[in-house]
């Protein structure tokens, strides 16, 4: 027999009502079901990330949401007491619409066409509204595919399970012998799955019905309840409750197989028994209810992935009280995190940072980290902290490599000087090679950049050709930059000293050239001369198109390590300050000298450390759920990059931000 998928169990919680249902699922994973106080009284809910939200309804009575497609838009029914009259309903973008007296909704397909019933007979409404009526009376519909298919059965001299396509009804018979058959589910290849009988009064048996013929999956199933296929995906992985009540998995492989058998964490989730498992999408997470506490619970299954660190804590050396931040990228379903201190438990780590808010000789030691999911485990590599006098690390260049196309094309980098305590002023070099990236072996190179500086709203230097003087040679080669190649080359570059906290460069080509451009700030003070009242670097960023993806380099100087926070935003820039043409979902990856990948991160999730750390930093907000992306590290002195790509291959506009954390 083929080795079994193993499940992690995740339960939706509860809208304050004492049985929760889950009811269907859709590609991306939202759910949607109902949660009642009473038989009478009922809330319809999606649970989508993280938590479980209530639907809009017709009435306070009895609502249940029973479909939900890949855009997000809700089918279900509401029932009225104490007349039991039925509605179904759609909800879409949080509006309600009721699809009239004794109807109800059971399926929605992805282009909108909905799966009903408006009794005696099913129907099928298009996203334009046109009702279509099916079948002879009396017509049940309880399922529709996400291409259109509908399932159900009908009420004849015996009961038949049908499928419906394409304006035609197929009866789609019974076990041999059997006089009632049922379908309650059908993915897109037509396939319908659901109960059958075997003769008379006998008990009914989890059925798949494909290509005329129909399979008893549960052959052996005697119990008092019958069961019943409630769900199938494209796989022909089909899932449901058996004849004593828990819910099952089926394969070919494998056979029926008791899920209750194969969630690794059931016991520590606090369900005791898993009853039915009532749908299952593509990607292979199941839904459907068990019981907790006594009550009934709705919950989602994940495929079980043991647990992989994708990029490790990174060793620190920093001076007393600094702040010192240890993360892990990892991989897997229901992570759980356990930092350690030279191999014991640190109490109350257990998120996917662990930070020291400000360091003493006796926090030094090895730092790991032990990563679960379900019941694996993997520990990461160890990351040493030492505490000990030093030049704290300090932001010392950004640097970005893309290309312009023509005039219409720039991009500006931000840079902010200041810190606590410091005064004075700071020396930079800006610059924008061209021409010179001939010697980085780059074909394409953009031919005549140019910069323009800004404090604040006000342009105070510009640059077109960098013309050879000495002053500037001599500044790019105090900072470490590669020469030009010679006096004539048409790069751009400036050294120049400022006071201002918020400024920035323009970028852009000359004329309507196009071609790859490298633009540079570089902290320009001699390390011999840095103290504690020098002013830094705070702050770099850059805000671009991102094509296909977007590439910053920056480098902390210094002697020793430094927090900072990186950000790659999107979603925000279009609805706190109205930029068109944002990337939707950024995701940002870290990398360090040697091209090894030390953090990542999609969707930033409303952490508190990183909240914490946006308002010490003094970045604008970012809300809870918004898909910008963000990381809090500490990092030895070193040269590192940040990537910053749309998910899905998607492009538009994104802020990319380095901030030194105080």
């Amino acid at each position: 027999m083929a080795a079994q998928t193993r499940y992690v169990i995740t339960n939706l919680g509860n809208l304050g009502g004492t049985s929760t249902q889950a009811n269907a699922i859709n590609a991306s994973g939202a759910i949607v079901g109902f949660d009642a106080t009473s038989f009478q009284v009922a809330k319809p809910f999606i649970f989508s990330g993280t938590a479980i939200t209530a639907l809009p309804t017709l009435n306070l009575q009895r609502n249940e949401a029973n479909g939900i497609n890949a855009s997000g838009v809700v089918v279900g029914t509401n029932t009225g007491f104490p007349s039991a009259e039925t509605r179904g309903f759609i909800v879409s973008n949080g509006v309600v619409t009721d699809l009239g007296a004794n109807t109800s909704a059971v399926g929605i397909a992805d282009d909108g066409t909905v799966a009903g019933n408006a009794f005696p007979r099913a129907f099928v409404r298009s996203s334009t509204g046109t009702v279509t009526p099916f079948g002879p009376s009396t017509t049940i519909a309880t399922a529709m595919s996400r291409n259109g298919i509908v399932a159900g059965y009908t009420e004849t001299a015996n009961r038949r399970a049908f499928r419906y396509a394409g304006g035609t009804l197929t009866d789609l018979g019974a076990l041999p012998g059997g006089s009632n058959s049922y379908g309650y589910g059908v993915n897109n290849a037509g396939t319908v799955v659901g109960s059958s009988n075997e003769s008379t009064n006998r008990f009914l048996h989890a059925v798949i019905y494909s290509g005329g013929t129909v399979t008893d999956i549960d052959p052996t199933g005697t119990g008092a309840l019958g069961s019943a296929a409630l769900g199938i995906n494209s796989a022909g992985t089909v899932v449901g409750q058996n004849s004593v009540g828990r819910a099952f998995i089926y394969t070919a492989a494998t056979g029926i197989v008791d899920l209750n058998t194969l969630v690794t964490n059931l016991a520590a989730s606090g369900f005791a028994s898993l009853t039915s498992a009532t749908a299952i999408n593509d990607a292979g997470q199941i839904v459907g209810y068990g019981t907790v506490g006594g009550r009934t619970a709705a919950f989602r299954l994940d495929v079980s992935v043991a647990p992989a660190i994708t990029a490790h804590p990174q060793p620190q050396t920093v001076p007393p009280g600094s702040s010192v931040v240890f993360s892990v990228t990892a991989t897997g379903a229901a992570l759980q995190y356990e930092w350690r201190l030279n191999n014991a438990p640190i109490a109350g780590a257990t998120a996917s940072t662990y930070t020291i808010p400000s360091a003493t000789a006796g926090q030094a030691g090895s730092y790991t980290v032990r990563v679960s999911s379900g019941g694996e485990s993997v520990t990461s590599n160890p990351a040493s902290l030492a505490v000990t006098p030093g030049t704290t690390g300090r932001l010392i260049n950004l640097s970005i490599l893309t290309s312009l196309a023509g005039a219409a094309d720039s991009f500006t980098m931000g840079y902010v000087v200041g810190g606590t305590g410091t005064s004075g002023s700071k020396p930079l070099v800006i610059r924008a090679a061209g021409p010179s990236l001939s010697l980085l072996g780059v074909t394409d190179a953009l031919s005549d950049p140019k910069i323009e500086l800004f404090a604040g709203a006000t342009k105070t230097l510009e640059n077109d050709n960098w013309g050879g003087g000495a002053a500037v040679a001599d500044a790019m080669a105090a900072v470490g930059a590669f020469a030009f190649t010679g006096a004539a080359s048409r790069d751009s570059a400036l050294a120049v000293s400022t006071t201002q906290r918020d400024n920035s460069v323009k970028v852009s080509p000359v004329g309507n050239l196009t071609g790859s451009v490298l633009a540079e700030v570089y902290d320009a003070t001699p390390a011999a001369s840095v103290n504690p009242a020098t002013p830094r670097l705070i702050n770099v960023s850059v805000i671009k198109h991102i094509g296909t993806s977007l590439s910053a380099g920056f480098v902390i100087g210094g002697t020793a390590s430094r927090t900072v926070l990186i950000r790659a935003v999107g979603p925000t820039l279009g609805t706190a300050f109205g930029l068109s043409g944002v990337v939707a979902d950024p995701q940002l990856v870290l990398f360090n000298a040697a091209a090894a990948k030390i953090g990542e991160n999609d969707n930033w999730g409303g952490g508190t450390a990183l909240a914490a750390a946006f308002t010490s930093v003094g970045a604008f907000e970012l809300p809870a759920a918004s898909r910008d992306a963000a990381l809090l590290v500490t990092l030895a002195p070193g040269n590192y990059s940040v990537q910053v790509s749309g998910v899905g291959n998607t492009t538009g506009t994104a802020l990319v931000e380095v901030y030194e954390v105080p």
